[in-house]
């Protein structure tokens, strides 16, 4: 009995648990990052990756319930406790290009089981299958890496 007095003793509560739920923090979101400048006095502006600096939200202050530097990071990195209705706006700055903007000279092309996108005037050059398949060809199989039997 004396042994489990001891260990009931040495449980004790977490205290950064008692301050979040001190908070409000129970209906809250956590979202891990790095702050980095932003436009407004009255929002953070935070960055979930060093690798990719195109994506991040921006969360008003006033919605961050509380704040700690993430363990094991020594780039800087933090976890904000943020209030769960709060508006947070996801910004993709220098947004990459998107397939409609892509040059309209490419085109899909099948070459035995690899589909790649090729420029157009590639495209149109004969294309061949190999063996392995029916020898389907728009072109003189003599061009072919393998031949038909």
């Amino acid at each position: 009995m004396a042994g489990k007095d001891a260990s009931a003793k040495n449980l004790h509560e977490n205290p950064l648990l008692a301050l979040l739920l001190a908070s409000g923090a129970q209906t809250s979101i956590s979202l891990r990052g790095f702050i980095g400048p932003t436009a407004g006095k009255d929002k953070v502006r935070l960055f979930p990756r060093l690798d990719n600096l195109s994506e991040c939200v921006e969360i008003p202050k006033a919605a961050i319930i509380h704040s700690i530097k993430a363990p094991g990071s020594s780039l800087g990195a933090v976890i904000l406790w943020v209030k769960k209705d709060a508006t947070i706006t996801t910004l993709r700055l220098n947004e990459p290009e998107t397939p409609a903007q892509a040059p309209a000279k490419m085109e899909e092309v099948r070459k035995g089981r690899l589909r790649m996108r090729v420029r157009r005037s590639e495209a149109s050059d004969p294309i061949c299958f190999s063996v392995c398949m029916d020898c389907i060809s728009w072109c003189d199989c003599s061009i072919c890496s393998s031949q038909p039997q």
